[in-house]
């Protein structure tokens, strides 16, 4: 099985606090201030697209797709992405809900479960040794850039829009593979659930 782009996803959209407009000149909240925001934002899922170039063994492609991610009241993801490898199309789906992991990948027909972690959940927003890189503009909104690491060691940078502290933009890395997420609709009322049971592999 190819291995999944989402490795350290753990953060997918760090999201700071809810509030008015940030002034210009008022100074950020810290690096650490702003992952540590996410339950205090008015924000309880989030749809985004996928850009992803994946490493597995001598195995390299880019793929596309797209997901969301539920906050509140449960954190909770679901993706699915699609590449083509030697001219066959592949599509790869996840969800991730509770502490468990599914995998649905194009070598086998059932789903696959095991143990999730905070760093292969997208909604989680944890992250370490953080620091601030600036302020950007990107087409949704003026964002705060910050750098971290997830509880893998992993690197990725996180957008978060100053008016609101919702996720705008997610890159990550990790073992070769990268994986940028642009988040693009929000509170649409999404919901995530697990596979049914007769389709899981036992």
């Amino acid at each position: 099985m190819i291995a999944r782009p989402w490795i350290a996803l753990s953060t997918v959209a760090v999201l700071s606090a809810c509030g008015n407009a940030a002034n210009p000149s008022a100074k950020p909240p810290t690096a650490q201030e702003i992952l540590n925001k996410p339950d205090k934002a008015n924000v309880k899922d989030a749809h985004f697209t996928l850009v992803a170039h994946i490493v597995s063994g001598s195995t390299a492609f880019d793929a596309t797709g797209d997901g969301f991610i539920v906050i509140k009241p449960q954190q909770a993801s679901q993706f699915t992405m699609q590449t083509t490898v030697a001219g066959q199309s592949l599509k790869f789906e996840e969800i991730i809900i509770g502490d468990k992991e599914y995998d649905l990948s194009p070598d086998n027909p059932r789903w696959t479960v095991k143990p999730s972690t905070m760093s292969s959940n997208p909604s989680s927003f944890k992250g370490t040794n953080a620091s601030y890189v600036g302020e950007e503009t990107l087409a949704q909104g003026k964002a705060w850039h910050v750098k971290a690491k997830d509880d893998g060691g992993n690197p990725f940078d996180a957008w978060v829009r100053e008016s609101d502290g919702y996720p705008l933009k997610y890159a990550n890395t990790s073992q070769g593979s990268t994986f940028t997420a642009t988040f693009d609709r929000f509170n649409t009322g999404e919901t995530v659930s697990a596979p049914p049971a007769s389709a899981i592999q036992q």
